[in-house]
């Protein structure tokens, strides 16, 4: 075959190629995704925004911003974002060591944007040390209003940013099964004192110290009295 012959066959290739470009760039234009945008406002920290792709580059040029939205929505805290990674509570599906902190690329979030019992951002306090009753991507905690008559209001946060509460040190996370206390917790480095239910006669509790955020798996225990009484745990049962 000459030369001529192969002119439009190469012509007929180079029309398809740029067809092919022109339709990805196309639909690069179109295809829509969603993004947590960071506004800036500590009681509105996100902003669930719907994004081309095109523009997808321009929203995470911002070191704040979220992609993809977690399966929990947008975080209800601002995250504390370093070199563009956050801190997070990966739920491992342990009843010993519920949750991992762990940390991940915001850009993303490695795939644990897809966890659905995943806390994003870990708590300041750290990550719960019992496993969440998670409803609706909501839990339950007792927040403390300082107030000695009325030390604790049971509210329902989001999982995803505790509605802010994972920065409040004397919040209990989640509420004990037996409701928040009427006493104001003690609390020492994270942890408190509580009389744990030993089922014994003679010995009916112990004294332990857990940590206030998943109260080492005792909030689901409703014979533990917590946090213990200021004279000591009783010598007999109720």
């Amino acid at each position: 075959m000459s030369n001529l012959g192969k002119i439009p066959v190469k012509l007929v290739a180079s029309i398809q190629i740029l067809a092919i470009s022109l339709l990805a760039a196309c639909t690069l234009s179109t295809q829509q995704v969603t993004v947590c945008h960071a506004t800036g406002d500590p009681a509105n920290p996100y902003q669930e925004v719907t994004v081309t792709k095109a523009q997808l580059n321009v929203y995470m040029g911002q070191s704040n911003n979220i992609y993809p939205v977690p399966t929990s929505g947008c975080p209800t805290s601002p995250p504390v974002v370093n070199n563009g990674e956050i801190t997070i509570c990966h739920a491992t599906g342990s009843n010993i060591i519920p949750y991992n902190e762990i940390t991940v690329s915001v850009n993303g979030l490695n795939g644990h944007g897809t966890h659905a019992d995943d806390i994003i951002p870990a708590p300041a306090s750290g990550c719960p040390t019992s496993t969440l009753v998670i409803n609706n991507g909501e839990i339950t905690i007792c927040h403390a209003t300082g107030s000695q008559t009325n030390p604790y209001n049971e509210i329902t946060v989001s999982i995803n940013g505790l509605n802010g509460h994972g920065n409040h040190a004397d919040d209990i996370i989640p509420a004990p099964a037996g409701g928040c206390p009427a006493s104001p917790a003690v609390i020492s480095n994270g942890k408190i004192t509580i009389c744990h239910a030993t089922g014994s006669k003679t010995h009916p509790y112990n004294e332990i110290t857990v940590s206030i955020n998943g109260l080492n798996g005792h909030g689901n225990h409703p014979n533990d009295i917590i946090p213990a009484p200021a004279s000591g745990c009783p010598t007999t049962k109720p």
